[in-house]
């Protein structure tokens, strides 16, 4: 599952007393979401969950009915419907589908799920659910919205070298108590690196770059060495003088 990180989830409740009499009671009324997950699939998706209750004395063939905002185009706004525990009961996707009611009773709750599918896509959208009585058309009774902002945290990216490009060819460090590195300019690729003594005697050879471990010089006495760097082509291209010490500098 993808992990996912609330900023903010704010929930309001809107007193229902403008609303025909408070016979419906909503619970949250008003949702509002900040989302931001690590990584957004087309599997993600969000559920927020109303609560509609009776209020009144006599039972409510409640209807309701999905008002969608502007929104992503591929974003898709998904309403399940069923019954507190109380009084079981599931409405099924094919009644929802044909504009069935729902009976609830006085005092009895319904619990709605919002579900947001946004298929793999970040942006900001909001919907409405709209509640009425069968017996009574044309009036609201209560509603509830839900808003959302969905965004995705930005990947880490990998830290850059900053350093300039070298314009020829050194050695580092030096002195050198391990080991030692070839540094050359980016059209200058490095074959083979020979290591010789002040007398001209060949102690060590190595073949291509130093790459990320290095030369390693650590069997060698102290002293001063040369250092003769050859090309693919096995061309020299630099002698240099190289310090070992067993402690560094």
């Amino acid at each position: 599952m993808n992990t996912v990180f609330y900023l903010l989830s704010l929930f309001l409740t809107v007193p229902l007393g403008a609303q025909s009499g408070n016979i419906l009671r909503v619970e949250p009324a008003e949702v509002s979401k900040e989302i931001v997950v690590d990584n957004l699939d087309e599997h993600f998706e969000d559920v927020t969950s109303i609560v509609v209750t009776n209020n009144s004395t006599r039972t409510i063939q409640l209807v309701r009915e999905a008002v969608t905002g502007r929104q992503p185009r591929s974003w898709n706004y998904r309403t399940i419907d069923r019954v507190s525990r109380t009084t079981p009961y599931v409405l099924s996707e094919s009644e929802q589908r044909n504009g069935r009611h729902l009976p609830l009773a006085p005092g009895q709750s319904a619990t709605f799920y919002i579900i947001l599918k946004p298929d793999g896509v970040t942006g900001k959208g909001i919907t409405e659910l709209r509640f009425s009585d069968l017996t009574i058309p044309g009036t609201v009774l209560a509603s509830a919205s839900v808003s959302t902002t969905l965004t995705q945290r930005p990947t880490a990216q990998p830290e850059q070298d900053t350093r300039p490009a070298p314009t020829t060819v050194r050695l580092y460090p030096n002195p050198a108590a391990e080991k030692f590195f070839v540094e050359s300019p980016p059209t200058t690729r490095i074959g083979r690196v020979e290591v010789t003594n002040t007398l001209g005697r060949q102690i060590l050879s190595f073949a291509g770059e130093s790459g990320p471990e290095g030369y390693d010089i650590r069997k060698l006495p102290d002293g001063l060495y040369l250092i003769s760097i050859y090309d693919e082509g096995g061309k020299k291209i630099k002698t240099l003088r190289l310090l070992h010490r067993q402690f560094g500098a």
